[in-house]
């Protein structure tokens, strides 16, 4: 038997029908947000402050931030949580640059001066250097977060005494569990970074030596999901220059009105209360990179002329390095690594 419809009823699903179409459509046109991954540390302070300003809107209608506890977590929760930008240190970006995940397509900032390694200050390290401190140093216990950029920090001082890492015991400790552990007379020296540095000066430990002082660079890398990036490579750029605004904005603003923000920041992105002090500490020893010099480190055309391949690459190099002599990579890994193909100045605005 065939049933006919009323008009009414024809003329219902048809306005029906009508109305649906342009919201399907406008949703299926709806893009998908930008997710952002960083840690809650000096780089995230141009992502959070753009996004606060809404500068990062342009061409991205949504983004995300999204604080992680370590480089080596973002690194590994890549594609679990499905982030498209982030940012981490050298060190750790270097396990999704072997896996080919990523493009590293910025610098967020150079933190060499802020990681440290400390004694306590009753300690002959405080007050010996050189072949009496490698002698002094030679079967003690060293606390560090293995695989970092302490880490790396920690070889290199080691290096410049003339001592191996197997020359030392090394206990594997986060940096805030190591600052208690050495304040209460565990081992003989830490590898340390900010914030852990202030705990540590708070508690009286000493100072030995930080990343600048024993000559490394220790960059922080903006990395952008290799998949999504080709895919979309205009919004990549349109997030840089968002974070890039912010950065000039920075240059521009009174110290204690930078200072006053910063606090801010930290606040709310990362959950901690920094004082006034430490702000203009971290404002004054963190490097910033405008334009011009993410070119210049990136490799672009506007690289010196001394420099062709720009110094980031250089710095990786010694990253690189780091890790070979660990062990974390292998001779061909070292090799696959060696030549940067994945750095790139092409998705700066």
């Amino acid at each position: 038997m065939q049933f006919v419809r009323p008009l009414w009823a024809c003329l219902a699903i048809s306005c029906l029908l009508i109305s649906a179409a342009p919201a399907q459509s406008a949703d299926h046109a709806r893009p998908a947000p930008l997710r952002t991954a960083w840690l809650a540390e000096f780089e995230a302070f141009a992502a959070w402050y753009a996004h606060d300003r809404q500068w990062d809107r342009e061409n991205n209608p949504s983004v995300e931030l999204r604080p992680f506890p370590t480089g080596r977590l973002l690194v590994d929760n890549m594609h679990a949580y499905g982030w498209n930008l982030g940012a981490c240190g050298g060190v750790p970006a270097l396990r999704a640059l072997l896996r080919k995940d990523v493009y590293v397509v910025g610098v967020g900032t150079e933190e060499a001066a802020f990681n440290a390694v400390y004694a306590r200050a009753s300690s002959p390290l405080a007050r010996l250097n050189g072949g009496g401190a490698a002698r002094y140093l030679r079967g003690k216990t060293v606390l560090c977060p293995l695989g970092t950029s302490a880490h790396q920090l920690l070889l290199a001082w080691l290096d410049g005494m003339g001592l191996r890492d197997t020359d030392v015991t090394i206990v594997d400790a986060e940096p805030d569990e190591a600052v208690r552990a050495l304040a209460k007379g565990l081992g003989e020296a830490a590898a340390l970074w900010a914030p852990a540095t202030y705990a540590a000066e708070e508690l009286g430990l000493f100072r030995i030596t930080d990343g600048r002082k024993s000559g490394i660079a220790q960059p922080v890398l903006l990395l952008a999901e290799r998949g999504y990036a080709d895919k979309h490579p205009e919004r990549i750029t349109a997030y840089l220059r968002s974070y890039l605004q912010a950065v000039e904005s920075f240059g521009k603003m009174p110290v204690e009105e930078l200072a006053l923000l910063y606090q801010r920041f930290q606040r709310e992105f990362a959950g901690k209360a920094l004082s006034a002090a430490n702000a203009r500490r971290e404002l004054e020893t963190h490097l910033l990179f405008p334009l011009e010099k993410q070119k210049a480190l990136l490799g672009g055309v506007e690289a010196d002329a001394a420099r062709p391949e720009g110094t980031l690459r250089d710095w990786l190099k010694d990253v690189i390095a780091f890790h070979k002599k660990t062990g974390a990579l292998s001779s061909r890994e070292a090799g696959e690594l060696e030549s940067l193909p994945l750095v790139t100045p092409r998705f700066l605005p």
